[in-house]
């Protein structure tokens, strides 16, 4: 499997899951997730792809700052609809990370380890996603806006010939390596990218 390069620049983040470690699937339940990982769920990497990964990371270094994050422990909640844009791609990457599902997750062992319901939309809060932990009930509100890393001036013109179906083997190749130059960028800056909510 070839992939860009940058994506094993981006920091892995890694979590406990009590669940995993009941279970025998990771000593200590110590979960690495990589960027990979959220580029094979969606299918694609992208820039909503890469600020659902920042979005979440950022949440995760405010909630626990002095410990591991614990995956199965926390809620996310989105601002707007499941089905409006691209809400359900940054619901999903969020949930590979911090296990939090909807009312289809894992609903576990003589109520312990449960994943469903910890995933909502439509949530009445003040950012784009509200992550909580459930031991504390810390929360941490991000925003994500990538319009200071912009896209090359290219990519739109090469895109509109890729969807007419007018492009070249060439022009393909270059939208490609455009489309994730950008996605690099976004990762790269991430402080640029991701605000908290106070």
């Amino acid at each position: 499997m070839n992939t860009p390069d940058f994506f094993n620049a981006v920091a892995p983040i890694v979590m406990q899951d009590t669940l995993a470690a009941f279970l025998g699937a990771a000593e200590k339940g110590i979960l690495e997730y990589t960027y990979l990982d959220a580029v094979k769920l969606a299918g694609h990497s992208c820039p909503t792809v890469a600020g659902a990964w920042l979005m979440t990371e950022r949440a995760l270094k405010e909630l626990y700052p002095d410990g591991m994050p614990q995956r199965g422990e926390i809620r996310v909640e989105h601002s707007s609809a499941l089905d409006e844009g691209v809400n359900g791609v940054v619901g999903t990457v969020a949930s590979l990370i911090t296990g939090a599902a909807n009312a289809g997750g894992f609903k576990g062992i003589n109520g312990n380890f449960s994943r469903n319901n910890k995933l909502a939309y439509d949530a009445d809060i003040s950012g784009e996603l509200r992550f909580t932990r459930l031991d504390s009930m810390a929360s941490v509100t991000v925003n994500y806006d990538p319009s200071s890393i912009p896209a090359d001036p290219m990519q739109m013109p090469l895109m509109q010939k890729m969807m007419q179906g007018s492009a070249t083997g060439e022009d393909a190749e270059q939208f490609g390596r455009l489309w994730q130059d950008r996605v690099r960028r976004v990762l790269e800056n991430g402080d640029k990218v991701i605000s908290l909510v106070s």
